[in-house]
C-alpha cells in the first residue's frame, strides 16, 4: 500500500470513528431529552431536577452535564424540539400547496394532526410557560434568537402565497392571516384538550372541525 492510500485509510478510520463518536452523543442527548419529558409530565416542573432526569436516564449528574449545564438549559432544549419539529412538519406541508388558502388549510391541518395524538407534547410546547409561571424557568436572549426563526418556517410560504393571491382590497396583511389560521389551530387544541380532560368531548370531530376552518378560509379568499 502506498504511503497516500495508507494516509486516506487512515483518514477514513478516523472519519468513522468521529461519526460513530457524534451518534453516541446524538443518541445520548435524545435520551435525556426523553428523560427530562417523562419527569416533567410525572411531576412537574418544581420536582424536575438535573438530579431526578440523571436518575431517569440512568447516567450520572456529571454525564447529563456534559450536555446540558443547568435546568433551563434542559427545559429549553425539550420545549424547543417540539416546537421545531413541527415547525419543519407544517412547513413540509405547506410546500405541497401551490394557493394561500391551500397553505392556510395545511396549517391548520397539519397543526391539529400532529398533536392530537400528543396532547402532552401540545401542552410541553405552548402551555408549560403559563403553567410554570415566572419562577419556573427563565428562558435568554439568545433562546428567544433560536425560537423566532421557526415562525419564517410556518409562517413564510403562507404569507408568500397569500400576498400573490391578493386583488389589492384586502385588510388583513398576509403573515397575520396566516398566524389566524394557526391561532386557529391552537385554540382547537386547547379546547379539545380542556373537555377531554373533563369526560366531555367536543360534539364535533377534528375532522370536522378542520373543515370548518378551511370553508372560512375559502370563503374569505372568494370575497
Amino acid at each position: 500500500m502506498s504511503s497516500s492510500e495508507n494516509s486516506q485509510s487512515v483518514e477514513d478510520k478516523a472519519n468513522r470513528r468521529l461519526a460513530r463518536q457524534q451518534r453516541r452523543r446524538e443518541r445520548s442527548r435524545e435520551e435525556i431529552l426523553d428523560a427530562a419529558r417523562k419527569v416533567l409530565l410525572r411531576s412537574g416542573i418544581a420536582a424536575m431536577t438535573l438530579e431526578a432526569v440523571a436518575r431517569e436516564a440512568g447516567i450520572s449528574k456529571t454525564g447529563l452535564y456534559y450536555y446540558f449545564n443547568s435546568k433551563d438549559a434542559l427545559v429549553f432544549e425539550l420545549v424547543f424540539s417540539k416546537l421545531e419539529g413541527h415547525a419543519q412538519a407544517v412547513e413540509a406541508a405547506v410546500a405541497k400547496a401551490e394557493r394561500g388558502v391551500d397553505a392556510l388549510a395545511a396549517i391548520v391541518r397539519e397543526t391539529v394532526h400532529a398533536y392530537t395524538p400528543q396532547m402532552d407534547d401540545f401542552r410541553l410546547a405552548f402551555m408549560f410557560g403559563q403553567v410554570a409561571g415566572p419562577a419556573g424557568v427563565q428562558w435568554s436572549p439568545e433562546q428567544f434568537a433560536r425560537i423566532r426563526p421557526l415562525n419564517t418556517m410556518i409562517f413564510g410560504r403562507a404569507a408568500a402565497l397569500i400576498e400573490k393571491d391578493q386583488t389589492g382590497t384586502e385588510t388583513v396583511e398576509p403573515r397575520l392571516t396566516a398566524f389566524l389560521a394557526y391561532l386557529a389551530a391552537l385554540g382547537l387544541l386547547t379546547m379539545k384538550g380542556m373537555v377531554e380532560a373533563q369526560g366531555d368531548p367536543l360534539i364535533y370531530s377534528d375532522e370536522k372541525l378542520i373543515e370548518g376552518f378551511v370553508h372560512l378560509f375559502a370563503d374569505l379568499d372568494r370575497r
